[in-house]
């Protein structure tokens, strides 16, 4: 049977023993006190069977029940779940949580919500949730786009790890709690790390917990990193390596013959920088395809005059490859990581 699968039961004697009611989350009128771990929520039954068919189930079995154990006056429903993870389940039923941010900080928060409105099927919240978590890790480009260009600190270094959480991280949750519609944007973030950083688990700064791939999960990590890597060498040849000008191109159309191949040379020059690039000289983003496909045009678009821009009719057709070429990339991140099931991807 699965986790989530799992109906909360009557507590015995014993364990409504030497338990602490949780003052913030216990009101006068509540007619159920929900038992979790060291710690009691009396909590309104209503709200509970409005919100969770699986709650509802199991306090309906309480009312069959002879033998009721009550703590104040009240039934004693006991569930398996820490007291602080229950204390952020009962103030979302409450309060809802349209202020709750979805960033690093707040992710234990967010990953106990999501794993027992999932647990206790309360879709709404689920729904929010997923909603939410779909800001960092979207199944459209435009969105990760974005994403990405909130991932700059203060001194304007790319530092994602400071903004979200790790990808590991979600991957497991993703998998836990069946949202696949996450999984392969997080695979393409953490694909662009060390793989030996990766195989070696991750534990957060000032934490004690291990956290790894599973084994099928980081072959398709290893799968999908090599799949993205051939992707972006295809497009340097076809698109870059010999580019010919576009047949609207204005040089070509001058009686000068010196300037007919300007924009060939140009070409040469976006090349070589994005080779470099991808060598890590001149970019800090080597293991990015993504970002690397959008350099090649980024190069001319700076205006610095460090390099040649190509004329303004072959800048146009080769934006179109790059866009479109982007756009093929995204739509292969569920397949290439794991065949991953997504109904709605980009």
């Amino acid at each position: 049977m699965s986790p989530y699968e799992l109906v909360p039961s009557s507590p015995n004697v014993s364990s409504c023993e030497a338990v602490t009611k949780h003052v913030n989350l216990s009101f006068k009128d509540g007619n159920i006190a929900l038992l979790a771990g060291k710690h009691y929520f009396i909590v309104h039954q209503g709200l509970l069977c409005r919100h969770s068919p699986v709650l509802r189930t199991a306090l309906e079995a309480i009312e069959n029940t002879s033998n009721l154990i009550s703590l104040e006056g009240r039934p004693v429903l006991e569930v398996q779940d820490s007291s602080e993870d229950i204390s952020y389940f009962l103030i979302a039923l409450y309060d809802g949580i349209p202020n709750l941010s979805f960033n690093a900080e707040t992710y234990g928060i967010i990953s106990a919500l999501l794993r027992l409105t999932t647990k206790y099927q309360v879709q709404r919240l689920r729904n929010d949730l997923i909603q939410g978590l779909a800001i960092t890790w979207p199944s459209n480009l435009a969105t990760w786009d974005a994403r990405e260009a909130a991932m700059f600190n203060y001194n304007g270094t790319y530092d994602p790890r400071k903004y979200t959480p790790h990808p590991m991280l979600v991957i497991n949750l993703a998998r836990s709690v069946n949202a696949p519609e996450l999984l392969p944007s997080a695979f393409y973030d953490l694909s662009r790390s060390p793989i030996s950083h990766t195989a070696a688990g991750y534990t957060a700064p000032g934490g004690t917990d291990y956290h790894h791939l599973s084994d099928e999960d980081l072959f398709n990590l290893l799968r999908g990193r090599e799949d993205a890597s051939r992707f972006l060498s295809t497009f340097i040849v076809n698109q870059l390596e010999g580019r010919k000008p576009s047949t609207n191109c204005i040089y070509m159309q001058v009686g000068d013959h010196t300037r007919r191949r300007f924009c060939q040379f140009a070409f040469e020059n976006v090349f070589r920088d994005l080779l470099r690039a991808t060598n890590s000289l001149v970019c800090d983003r080597s293991c990015d395809p993504l970002f690397a496909i959008m350099h090649a045009e980024m190069i001319y678009e700076r205006g610095d005059g460090r390099v040649l821009r190509p004329c303004e009719s072959c800048r146009a057709e080769f934006r179109v490859e790059v866009e479109a070429a982007r756009d093929e990339f995204w739509h292969s991140l569920p397949e290439w990581f794991g065949d991953i099931q997504v109904t709605v991807w980009g």
